[in-house]
């Protein structure tokens, strides 16, 4: 046992030494963080300044008067324009002019965003032109419902007229056949922490893992290994690195989750505020540590195997493929936390690591369901750790035999 914790230390030492750890550690969470939230902090710092950005179209010019010129005489009253909160939605208020001349002086002097010409066979044709000073194919084709309202308005004289007259069908209130789970008020509650809670699992697995493959084929390349087999048994050398990496990954799921908790601010003691059930740190320790268990087994054994780092990665990518699912069925996992799939992928061992608790991030899961995929997932990384710790003979720590398909499908049958 004294050889597993010294095994144990080394890994943590080693690890901890790496500049590439602490980069990684720090940086990717920064990067995910300034690539979803920069580019709405950049479009809002740009229109609190009033500076021009041709990336927002018409959204800095948003809150100016929008001309226009009624030769059809249709226009008689003008209701207040709508109020959103989004930049670039929102719409500035009507201004008159009586010939399109004054309208387009006024758009060269920056007076108005854009003008409107309402031609005098407006009401044969229907015809409606606009002149934008800053066209955007999505803003300028489509921001155009204000003042659309206005002449229905002003052509029906009903308000109740105009707006059926936009959308005549119904408001339909759907409700699925299958239990979607409670789901939560759109915002960062509904989307944004699950997200997140999927990105930090996939992301600190799937790299801690890969750190047991490099740690045991970079000790091949370079014969540390041969020492080490002097002085302990090859399995032991497996356990050491296994738990070494193991307290490295749960630091990282510290780190993670620290600063989504730092960036979203809220307390320890107020996380129900991003929705969070009683007991998800709980059910996360236990599937983060079992999906741990099982990837980095499977990569340790590859790392055995393999003569060098290079070879082993080539591999890595069979292996991880399970926990990628999740990620490609990001929206449907979090928009239907109870549907079919999702329910398959949470209670499948080498895909529940990453789903159950994105789920269970989203919404209500079941007990039983949470406990029938931690007991599925205990005995898979039972059997998988078993099967791994196969692959450590001292035969195979110091073969540098060419790694390829034919080989690996010889060893498994081994």
């Amino acid at each position: 046992m004294r050889n597993v914790f010294l095994i144990i230390k080394h890994e943590i030492s080693t690890t901890l030494r790496k500049r590439s750890f602490w980069l990684t550690t720090f940086l990717l969470p920064a990067a995910i963080l300034a690539l979803s939230l920069g580019s709405q902090v950049l479009a809002r710092s740009s229109i609190a300044a009033g500076g021009s950005n041709p990336l927002l179209g018409g959204a800095l010019s948003a809150n100016k008067p929008i001309g226009y010129v009624d030769a059809a005489g249709v226009i008689e009253q003008i209701p207040e324009p709508p109020k959103s909160d989004n930049p670039l939605q929102a719409t500035g208020p009507l201004q008159e002019y009586s010939t399109e001349a004054a309208a387009q002086a006024a758009l060269d002097r920056e007076e108005i965003s854009k003008y409107y010409l309402v031609p005098a066979d407006f009401i044969q044709t229907g015809d409606l032109l606009v002149v934008d000073s800053n066209f955007s194919v999505f803003n300028s084709l489509e921001n155009n419902g204000y003042f659309e309202y206005v002449l229905r308005l002003n052509l029906v004289k009903d308000a109740n007229l105009a707006e059926m007259l936009a959308d005549p069908t119904a408001e339909v209130e759907t409700q699925g056949l299958a239990p979607q789970g409670v789901k939560k008020d759109d915002g960062f509650d509904s989307f944004g922490v699950p997200f997140a809670v999927l990105m930090i699992f996939y992301f600190v697995i799937t790299m801690t893992s890969g750190f047991m493959l490099q740690s045991v084929s970079s000790e091949k390349e370079n014969r540390t290994i041969e020492v080490l087999l002097l002085s302990m048994r090859p399995r032991d050398l497996m356990l050491g690195k296994i738990l070494g990496l193991g307290v490295i990954a749960l630091l990282q799921i510290v780190v993670w989750g620290g600063a989504m908790l730092v960036f979203g601010g809220v307390s320890l003691g107020g996380l129900n505020e991003l929705g969070l059930p009683e007991g998800f740190f709980v059910w996360a320790l236990l599937y983060f540590v079992f999906g741990y268990l099982v990837y980095a087994s499977l990569l340790g054994a590859l790392g055995a195997l393999a003569p060098s780092t290079r070879e082993g990665t080539q591999f890595t990518f069979l292996i991880m493929l399970p926990l990628f699912v999740p990620m490609m069925l990001n929206s449907a996992l979090i928009q239907t936390p109870n549907g079919g799939l999702t329910t398959f992928l949470s209670l499948f061992p080498l895909t529940s690591p990453v789903t159950m608790i994105t789920r269970l991030a989203a919404g209500n899961v079941p007990f039983e369901q949470l406990l029938l995929g931690l007991v599925v997932l205990v005995i898979t990384t039972y059997g998988i750790v078993v099967f791994s710790a196969r692959f450590f003979r001292a035969d195979t720590l110091l073969s540098f035999n060419a790694l390829n398909l034919k080989r690996l499908l010889q060893e498994i049958r081994r």
